[in-house]
């Protein structure tokens, strides 16, 4: 039977509902803080060589006005349980549960609804018996609820509500106190050893046809900057990044991460700011300090590369929203400028001629849900489900419907994962880890990349795995991803990969070279490691793999394929003279994706205009040479 993690995942996206009674706001959705939780009683284990650790840095709850006004009335106390492996009674009335809890999480609910949002769903304050109030509480139609969103967002900076927001010095102590409970949540639900909650909030700038400058804001501990910063505070990201920095002083540490690259029109990483300036070297001074990573995979799609566009290949095909820009398309459309590779190669082009990367990002990937479900990215997660003959035509409708900001629904993914190789399951070391960018992205599975750089002698064993000795020797010897290797010499690179036990094994291993070579990027890409005694052939190719799934059944044949990959690589074409970064990418054996399960139990034909089956994967950061 079809999972309700599908459908709730589609009615997040299409849902008008709200409170029956608008005056009826539950306590338990509204309360801070969980007096039950109790932590920092237990030892805290150490890693020498670290350990891998996952969680969902995208999250949003009923604190975020969009899921709010979506029908969602479960807030970050829902969330926290949900993350740390309790069973949650989701909006469609199905306890749920993680199959195995995340070990960190971030809530990024919305600042620019700091404001308002909580005055909205809280009886006594003076806002809540508005009129604005009370269409919040009982929903809107959610076409013109997110017309104004955007008419308001567009403007530089964003318009604040002009009938909650007429008193701003009142508008911003709202704000303020929505902040502090977010603060003072996070705090009561962290567990250091056991389950790491990181204080975050999203900024999410605005753009003409629907898009978005979106970025989570993260801080390392309890000393954070005194107010959100939103795009109602900053005209631009440029103003952003100037705040952050001005604010956030020691011992407040803080980092963002770019997401939903895809939507941005080229503009997030674009030489220019919002207002076609040019930006200072301060500016990307302070963007390569504080931006250091990259959401590169979520449920409105992937952002790593698009093929036809810019640099590319045949397997930049994964989790697509929009096709290639067409000549004069400025929107809704993928040019080089909104993908992380074309990006982070002209990160090398501005680091020549200014000393400055200020696209220098480690990845991860991270859900977007706005169901507060962190890391709930599998169709096939315990549930109760109700029987197909009782949502069938729901179903159909559903793969048919599009909505007004994110387009077809069918689309869309499941979500991701942020995996982070820390000393310790603690702010301090996961926080540590997401900075230095020893970080790895997937589409949704538990799989493990490591991937080392640097003058390894001849004598680095060929069978080395995950053990402490190669580890100790590749720390000791090597670099990390997301970390320089400066080097005369040709490098050598240690990728290893272990597949998620609850997944279909790993399929084969590929490597991405950016370099620039006479001020021009240019890319290769090659596989280094295959399953089932597959080698590569002379195009760098694994041979097909004979791993398969009934997509009329969603069985899958997952015979050939290996629990763990490794390879030592060194590139024949190396010159030290030219800067570069290399990068790994890890296949899982293909499954049939979540349209196709959906279809399949609704008893109707999956969408003809998307593959049946997906190879879910994952990307290690990079490392960058010279």
């Amino acid at each position: 039977m079809a999972t309700s993690r599908i459908l709730i995942f589609i009615l997040s996206l299409v849902s008008l509902g709200g409170c029956s009674d608008p005056d009826d706001v539950p306590a338990s959705h509204i309360s801070a803080v969980d007096s039950t939780v109790v932590s920092g009683s237990q030892p805290v284990e150490k890693f020498v060589n670290k350990t891998a650790l996952y969680g969902d840095l995208h999250v949003h709850t009923s604190w975020s006005a969009d899921a709010y006004a979506g029908g969602l009335r479960l807030g970050p106390n829902d969330a926290y349980r949900f993350a740390r492996g309790e069973a949650v009674t989701l909006r469609n009335g199905a306890p749920t549960q993680l199959k195995v809890p995340l070990d960190f999480v971030a809530l990024t609910d919305h600042a620019e609804a700091f404001t308002t949002h909580l005055a909205c769903t809280i009886p006594g304050l003076p806002e809540f018996q508005t009129d604005q109030c009370r269409q919040v509480r009982t929903g809107m139609d959610q076409e013109t609820m997110l017309k104004i969103a955007f008419e308001r967002g567009i403007a530089r900076p964003a318009l604040r509500d002009p009938d909650l927001c007429a008193d701003e010095s009142h508008c911003l102590d709202l704000a303020k106190s929505t902040w502090q409970r977010i603060q003072a949540t996070a705090n009561a639900f962290n567990d250091p050893g056991r389950f790491t909650t990181l204080i975050g909030y999203e900024f999410s700038s605005l753009l003409s046809d629907f898009g978005m400058l979106h970025r989570n804001v993260i801080f390392r501990g309890t000393d954070v900057i005194p107010h959100a910063i939103s795009s109602m505070d900053v005209k631009n990201q440029r103003e952003l990044f100037a705040r952050l920095d001005a604010d956030c002083q020691e011992p407040c540490r803080v980092l963002t991460i770019p997401h939903n690259t895809n939507y941005s029109w080229g503009l997030t990483f674009s030489r220019t700011d919002e207002d076609g300036e040019d930006y200072t070297l301060a500016d990307l001074e302070r963007r390569a300090k504080i931006d250091r990573l990259f959401e590169i995979t979520q449920q409105k799609g992937n952002s790593e590369c698009q093929f036809g566009v810019g640099l590319s290949d045949e397997d930049c095909n994964f989790g697509k929203i929009f096709p290639a820009c067409e000549e004069g398309q400025e929107t809704k459309c993928d040019k080089p400028a909104s993908m992380y590779r074309d990006a982070m190669a002209d990160g090398l082009k501005q680091e020549d001629t200014t000393g400055v990367n200020p696209n220098k990002m480690g990845v991860i990937g991270s859900t977007d849900t706005h169901e507060s479900d962190p890391g709930n990215t599998r169709p096939d997660y315990p549930t109760r489900f109700a029987p197909a003959a009782e949502w069938g035509f729901m179903a159909d409708q559903l793969l048919e419907m599009e909505h007004i900001v994110a387009g077809p629904i069918r689309n869309f993914n499941l979500g991701g994962l942020a995996g982070v190789w820390a000393e310790s399951n603690t702010r301090e070391d996961i926080f540590d880890a997401l900075h230095r960018r020893e970080t790895f992205g997937t589409t949704g599975s538990r799989l493990k990349i490591r991937f080392f750089g640097g003058d390894f002698p001849e004598g680095f064993p060929q069978g080395i795995n995950d053990g402490e000795d190669a580890l100790t020797l590749a720390y000791a010897k090597g670099v990390s991803m997301g970390s320089d290797l400066p080097t005369s010499k040709q490098p050598t690179f240690w990728v290893w990969a272990a597949q998620d036990p609850n997944e279909t094994s790993l399929d084969r291993v590929q490597m991405i070279k950016v370099w620039i070579e006479k001020g021009e990027a240019k890319q290769k890409t090659w596989d280094v490691a295959c399953s089932g005694g597959r080698t590569p052939g002379s195009d760098g190719r694994c041979p097909e793999t004979s791993a398969s799934v009934d997509t009329t059944t969603c069985e899958v044949d997952d015979s050939d394929g290996a629990a763990e990959l490794q390879a030592l690589i060194r590139d024949p074409d190396f010159n030290a003279e030219q800067s570069a970064f290399y990068y790994v990418k890890v296949f899982e054996n293909p499954v049939c994706r979540w349209t196709t399960r959906l279809a399949n139990d609704a008893g109707t034909e999956p969408p003809a205009d998307l593959d049946a089956a997906v190879q879910h994967l994952g990307w290690s950061s990079p490392i960058w040479v010279n």
